[in-house]
């Protein structure tokens, strides 16, 4: 039922909510909903890298369940299903927001976390043995993957003074007013889907 309305149903969207949100309406069940656009387009995402069609896609999973533990009963249902996640699998619905997920992410670098350290630092006098003084200092710490070398968690650290984390501020907030004015400008525009990037991806995290 859910398949045949997907297909048959309204424009698909680029976005991966709208698809969630859809099938939430359609089943009633978030976490079924959740557990099944996520699959979908992690197959999908899988088709693509691997450059082959959604036959061979469904024939890999399928042929993966086979060698499994699972009952008789489940297997003959998942058996029944087959055609349907076929074909949705085909599906704009699923092709256009796993596309967009993927080009949203698709950077050479991609930040983890990031985090500024404060430190203390004391003034020893020449005897080293009175501290005299301390100056505070402020480390900005970033964790970022670098797909380009095939490194997970490369971690680069940045000495701060005050002038460069009150631009640092400033520059952030300046990206951000920036992402909403240009997805309002360009939604408005043609009418299209738009998202700022990391809008959708925690959806499927």
């Amino acid at each position: 039922m859910i398949a045949e309305k997907l297909i048959s149903g309204s424009k698909p969207s680029i976005k991966a909510t709208s698809l969630l949100d859809t099938v939430i309406e359609l089943s009633d069940n978030e976490e079924f909903a959740v557990a099944l656009c996520t699959q979908l387009i992690s197959l999908d995402n899988f088709r693509r890298e691997k450059k082959v069609d959604a036959e061979e896609v469904i024939d890999s999973l399928y042929g993966g369940l086979e060698a499994t533990k699972l009952d008789a009963d489940v297997k003959e249902r998942l058996g029944e299903i087959r055609e349907t996640l076929l074909s949705l699998l085909k599906s704009e619905w699923i092709r256009l927001p796993a596309k967009a997920l993927k080009l949203s992410t698709d950077f050479e670098k991609l930040l983890v976390s990031g985090n500024v350290v404060t430190d203390v630092r004391p003034i020893f006098d020449e005897d080293r043995a009175t501290i005299v003084g301390s100056i505070v200092s402020q480390t900005l710490k970033i964790q970022y993957v670098d797909r380009a070398n095939m490194q997970k968690d490369v971690t680069l650290h940045l000495a701060l003074d005050l002038d460069d984390v009150s631009n640092l501020i400033s520059e952030l907030e300046k990206a951000k007013q920036k992402a909403e004015c240009a997805k309002e400008h360009f939604g408005d525009k043609d009418k299209s889907d738009i998202f700022v990037t990391g809008e959708e991806i925690d959806v499927y995290r």
